[in-house]
């Protein structure tokens, strides 16, 4: 209770006097000279009392009561100014910006000197995006109080809300005059006359500040690239060049310069600047990264560019502290340039740092797969990543592949059956599933499903040579549906008329049909297509026993 009658006594010493009497200023006395002794009038008392009463009542959040009790004192006593400007205040926080505007104006009227009154006008008219009145009332605040900075600014910004680009500039150049040239004056000024389209007048801004702090070079970065913007190039090299002078071992300075070539076409340029500012151990890993992804086009990167950006990246990641955090992205780049045992190793890096990404496991594989690796190391990472994600069809596969390669048919079944369980997507390695399927199954003896798996991939693909081809010589194994498998054995050597596994397999077909005359010329070609495979020796061998 004490200190919230404190706090009013304090707001209404600094206010009473605007509601005393008489209402002109008097000339201020020497603080050494006695004070008169001012007569209270009892109307002035009982002024003074409803005004303590009323920011007794906002204190404590009787806002409505206080606004009625500030109403009745303009009314008994019009010219004191607090009550117009506490009036004023409750109005404009209910939104009452009209009314607001009113009360805050008469308080200056009253008291044009007091510096609350011109702020709550100024904050009404802001409201009210009165530019104009904002601009005039801002001004008034700089004149009563010229040793503010941020007056001048309020002053800039409402011109600024008048689109007075000029009388924003003038607002700050005044402060300029009493303070001297600064940053932050400065840039605000070139800000300005960017906005407005003023391009030589932001230069001449930044080269005042360049001038009056010559050791700072950003002012000079700052020039060079607004005239890069306006195409004005050998003006920016100008500028270029002086920091150049000033840090030679500045990266960035390197940076600018390859952008500067690049602007002119001169891309052998701006590779030199761009290797020159990567071998600079100042410019870390995670920067250089990302400006390789910023300055080149993708076309760039993978293709016209190649050499170079491949170059920079391994500059990037020989420096890198932490080389799992761009392990993957480092891999992805060596598997672009088909270095696939190298981008294995890298992605290998990633996965021991975060194994939750599913697309790094399949690049992973793809190397692996890629490099010629058909090892325990590529099942092994098959595995992992078959438990992790199973969902993903990839891990079946190559497990199941090489399960067949290596003759394990009976171990390829159960990832092949878990890849159909979860379905293809969008029918990726969906044919080649059936086509192991159907070979795993016929080497178990499990020939039934073996058929059915034949079936399945070639409606997926009709025209699949090796697939037709094998179905026919297992048929003609079983001989079983010889018509059929003579057919697809025929549609195979029409495709492909120089392959010997073809030749054999419709030779063979045709012998076990009775019809070895016409396997004959078929074999002969096989043989002689692949003169060292025992197989097809021995087929023809038996063929000729069989035309004697």
């Amino acid at each position: 209770m004490y200190k919230k009658i404190g706090t009013i006594i304090i707001i209404i010493s600094a206010l009473a006097a605007a509601c005393s009497s008489p209402r002109h200023s008097a000339a201020p006395d020497s603080r050494y000279r006695r004070q008169p002794i001012r007569e209270v009038t009892e109307e002035q008392l009982k002024s003074d009392a409803m005004l303590i009463d009323a920011v007794a009542l906002v204190e404590s959040g009787h806002t409505q009561e206080a606004l009625d009790l500030y109403g009745r004192l303009t009314a008994t006593d019009p010219a004191c100014a607090a009550a117009w400007y506490g009036m004023g205040q409750l109005l404009l926080q209910r939104g009452w910006t009209d009314s607001a505007q009113v009360c805050a104006q008469r308080a200056v009227d009253l008291n044009a000197s007091n510096l609350w009154y011109l702020l709550s006008l100024a904050q009404v008219q802001q409201a009210r995006a009165d530019a104009k009145g904002l601009i005039a009332t801002w001004q008034r605040v700089v004149d009563l109080k010229p040793e503010v900075p941020e007056y001048y600014y309020e002053l800039s910004n409402a011109y600024v809300a008048d689109k007075d680009i000029n009388g924003a500039v003038d607002a700050l150049n005044r402060l300029e005059k009493r303070i001297g040239v600064t940053e932050p004056v400065s840039l605000q000024k070139q800000r300005l006359w960017v906005a407005a389209g003023k391009m030589d007048k932001a230069m001449k801004e930044v080269e005042s500040l360049a001038d009056a702090l010559p050791a700072a070079k950003r002012y000079n970065a700052i020039l060079a690239e607004m005239n890069m913007q306006q195409q004005r190039y050998s003006k920016a090299k100008r500028y270029y060049d002086r920091i150049l002078a000033e840090d030679p071992d500045d990266p960035y300075i390197h940076i600018q310069l390859a952008e500067y070539y690049k602007a002119l076409n001169r891309p052998a340029d701006a590779d030199t600047e761009m290797i020159a500012a990567f071998r600079n151990p100042a410019l870390d890993s995670k920067t250089k990264l990302q400006i390789l992804g910023q300055f080149y086009t993708s076309e760039e990167f993978y293709t016209s560019r190649k050499e170079t950006t491949f170059r920079l990246m391994d500059l990037a990641m020989a420096q890198c502290s932490d080389s799992a955090e761009f392990a993957a992205f480092y891999g992805h780049v060596l598997f672009m340039q088909e270095k696939y045992a190298d981008a294995a190793h890298w992605f290998e890096v990633a996965l021991a740092r975060d194994s939750s990404v599913y697309d790094v496991w399949e690049l992973l594989l793809v190397s692996l797969d890629g490099s010629g690796d058909t090892t325990a190391r590529l099942d092994g990472y098959a595995r992992r990543a078959e438990a992790l994600f199973p969902m993903h069809t990839l891990p079946h596969f190559l497990l199941a592949r090489n399960a067949v390669i290596a003759s394990r048919y009976e171990e390829a079944i159960e990832p092949l059956e878990q890849a159909m369980k979860w379905g293809f997507t969008k029918g990726y390695l969906e044919a080649e599933c059936h086509a192991l399927m159907a070979e795993a199954c016929y080497r178990t003896g499990r020939y039934d499903r073996a058929w059915k798996a034949f079936e399945e991939c070639l409606k997926l693909r009709p025209d699949d040579m090796s697939t037709l081809n094998n179905y026919a010589y297992y048929l003609a194994e079983q001989h079983l549906e010889l018509e059929k498998a003579l057919a697809m054995s025929r549609r195979t050597i029409d495709a492909e008329p120089d392959n010997a596994n073809s030749l054999d397999t419709y030779a063979w077909i045709l012998h076990l049909m009775g019809r070895d005359a016409e396997a004959l010329p078929h074999m002969q070609k096989a043989v002689k297509l692949d003169p060292k495979s025992d197989t097809l020796r021995r087929h023809l061998d038996i063929i000729k026993e069989s035309l004697k």
